[in-house]
């Protein structure tokens, strides 16, 4: 029987304006920022300055947020901006899962995050910033950043640790920040992958970037980068490296749990029965690998489903096994509609 989560801090956000305005209104909401106490301690001041300069080369509008939210949250911008700039993401165990179909059926994703429930920051956040593209995601851990969502456009993005390696230090793009702007600059797949392919990084990551028509796996190290195709219209990412240039980068580590929920997760989406949502939620909820995390150092927080042609998108605020699916608006550049699922309020 798998176990029961408590009620959690799941909160939902649809917020518009500038970047700054934007800003301000996500520090007036949230309590006061504290660095979540499982990351390491964050960079000496020149590398986040380092950081913080690309940032406002790539993608302006999020230095301009954070201004923002740290002026409502009556912080110095450059302290803020260091305490969420992280520089690494060595950990025992990442386990994110993510697939994608394209065929007559339509073009859909699916994907789980998994992480300790020690987590509290678990936002669902639907953005129009004027001059961006209109997003909806869930962020985690800190503000600004993004781990999973889609656009007006419909582009889907989701962010995967990778087990490899890591570099010493330089500047590049947070991690947590990438999917941000993707979502928030891109149209298509094509697009994303080729801004990926041109973006400085720090860390060793995957992303699963899909749309209507097409969709990759980018698997990326600080020193490389390589891109992968759906193989008979199915893409599944999880938390490793597969294409043949990446192999030098993975290091030493025990690939087994991530592989064998890659293998889970392709064999349900090829030769489960029934529409393509239906597969993906079964795949989501495989015990057997397992896919779905009812572990404490291995916690499904949120699933999601998305429908890229039918620009339908649902959240699960837990594990899909047992979280019943809440429909939400798709992101555009007029009004949002009211969400699917309130608040929380917590």
């Amino acid at each position: 029987m798998p176990e029961r989560f408590p009620p959690a801090p799941y909160r939902v956000r649809m917020l518009a304006g500038t970047p700054r305005e934007i800003g301000a209104q996500l520090g007036r909401l949230d309590p006061p920022f504290h660095r979540p106490p499982w990351w390491p301690p964050p960079p000496d001041p020149e590398l986040a300055e380092a950081c913080r300069r690309l940032v406002a080369r790539w993608h302006p509008p999020l230095i301009e947020e954070y201004e923002g939210y740290a002026a409502a949250q009556g912080m110095d911008p450059r302290l803020l901006w260091q305490q969420v700039c992280r520089t690494s993401m060595r950990a025992r165990l990442f386990a994110c899962s993510a697939g994608a179909v394209w065929g007559p059926a339509g073009a859909w994703v699916g994907r789980n995050y998994d992480f300790r429930p020690i987590q509290r920051r678990r936002d669902l956040v639907g953005l129009r910033p004027e001059g961006c593209l209109a997003s909806l995601g869930m962020m985690g851990s800190v503000p600004g950043g993004r781990y999973d969502g889609v656009n007006e456009a419909g582009l889907f993005v989701s962010l995967h640790a990778v087990m490899a390696d890591e570099p010493p230090p330089r500047p590049g793009i947070p991690f947590h920040l990438i999917p941000r702007i993707l979502l928030e600059r891109c149209r298509s797949a094509g697009e994303a992958v080729e801004l990926l392919l041109r973006m400085p990084h720090m860390l060793p990551l995957n992303l699963l970037v899909a749309d209507p028509q097409e969709g990759f796996a980018v698997e990326i190290h600080p020193l490389c980068a390589a891109v992968r195709l759906p193989e008979d219209g199915i893409l599944t990412v999880t938390n490793h490296y597969e294409h043949p240039a990446m192999q030098p980068y993975g290091g030493r580590r025990d690939l087994r749990f991530s592989m064998r929920r890659k293998e889970r997760l392709t064999e349900h989406i090829a030769t489960g029965e029934g529409p393509p949502r239906e597969r993906l939620r079964r795949a989501l909820s495989d015990h057997e690998a397992p896919v779905c995390g009812h572990r404490p150092g291995f916690s499904t927080l949120w699933s999601v489903i998305a429908d890229l042609r039918g620009r339908a998108i649902e959240y699960a605020f837990g594990p899909p096994c047992q979280t019943p699916f809440h429909p939400f608006p798709w992101p555009s550049a007029s009004e949002w509609d009211h969400p699917g699922a309130p608040d929380s309020g917590n």
